[in-house]
């Protein structure tokens, strides 16, 4: 396990504003401390840690890790916390890994080792009835995004139920987002990307045709007309990409690297050829290119018709899980494994109908 000195600074204000406390070990009432109900941001620099709501360790929860910068709560626990604990007791040094279940541990399962921003792209949001930690501890959380009540799951199995959110109590199918939580030692120099890996089994994809142009043209003449239009109709689209570390790697600086990304295709996902591509420290750094179509007119109107011309493109949305395998400096022997999952949005397929139809004469 590693070595931790525990420690966690509290601020009166957001964006560590105002007076501030520090801690090194649990406080079972703030007030005690001067600093009950007034924490609006936070540092966490080592350990893992809980604010509640009330003294005495009862109430919701916030879960606070290693590493973790908060620099303002949500209303939900905006000057809300009026004790703090120090989970000192367990390890978190284990990968972790979770099952959860649509039923009493039956039913239709999921299992994870990353973090999941929203259960929705697995069609499992607000569906959760049990959960087993295999290793390690996560933090269910009741939206999408890491946002809203808390529960904390240490290893073991737990159903829904009226415990408190420390414990593992849970509200039936209110679970949308889920964080795992693991302590590392902390890197230090420049790192730089070895090797990643996408988990194509587990890739998440949303394709949805779109209408980008449409034109119309009525001849309800006796003559055939000739279509002298030849302004061209550019459509452009911004394909973006973005890798997003989980929340426990402990990742000190943006990643450069040369890899390749996932694409959507009509029926598949394939790897680019390498490309340059910085991976930011936590969020991800968004990159973007901008591809360009041209769309078509008919030449000719037949008698009596009415031509519709529509311009369609689709646009692919993948979320799909990656392993990275970093250095340090120039040794390729040193080596750490982080995982995270990767975000893109891509147009493809584009294409033009046409669509002829008699006008009544």
């Amino acid at each position: 396990a590693v070595k931790m000195e525990p420690k966690i600074t509290l601020y009166q204000h957001k964006k560590f504003g105002g007076r501030s406390k520090e801690f090194t070990k649990s406080c079972p009432d703030l007030l005690d401390a001067g600093f009950d109900d007034m924490t609006s941001s936070v540092k966490c620099e080592r350990g893992v840690w809980i604010l509640y709501q009330f003294k005495n360790y009862k109430g919701r929860i916030c879960v606070i890790e290693e590493g973790e910068v908060y620099d303002k709560f949500t209303k939900y626990f905006q000057d809300r916390a009026s004790s703090l604990k120090l989970l000192d007791d367990y390890n978190f040094t284990e990968e972790p890994e979770c099952t959860v279940y649509a039923d009493t541990f039956n039913g239709r399962s999921l299992t994870f080792s990353y973090d999941v921003e929203n259960l929705k792209w697995y069609k499992f949001d607000n569906k959760m009835s049990s959960i087993e930690v295999k290793s390690g501890a996560w933090v269910g959380y009741q939206h999408p995004n890491y946002a809203g009540d808390q529960s904390l799951f240490l290893k073991g199995k737990y159903v829904a139920s009226d415990k408190p959110n420390d414990e593992g109590g849970f509200k039936n199918d209110r679970i949308s987002s889920f964080g795992k939580i693991m302590l590392k030692p902390a890197t230090e120099g420049n790192m730089k990307l070895l090797q990643i890996d996408y988990d194509l089994d587990r890739a998440d994809i949303i394709r949805t045709p779109t209408s980008v142009f449409s034109w119309t043209q009525v001849n309800n003449t006796s003559v055939e007309q000739t279509v002298t239009k030849t302004d061209e109709i550019t459509i452009t689209r911004e394909d973006t990409y973005e890798f997003r570390w989980d929340k426990a790697a402990k990742i000190s600086t943006t990643v450069k690297g040369n890899v390749g990304i996932p694409l959507v295709g009509e029926t598949e996902v394939s790897i680019s050829a390498e490309m340059s591509v910085s991976m930011g420290r936590t969020t991800g750094t968004k990159m973007s290119k901008t591809d360009k179509w041209i769309a078509e007119y008919p030449s000719k109107i037949p008698r009596y018709s009415t031509v519709t011309v529509t311009s369609k493109l689709t646009q692919g949305n993948i979320n799909i899980p990656f392993t990275a395998v970093l250095y340090y400096g120039d040794d390729t022997e040193r080596t750490i494994t982080e995982k995270g999952v990767f975000y893109g949005c891509q147009y493809f397929d584009f294409h033009t109908e046409f669509n002829e139809s008699k006008v009544p004469t």
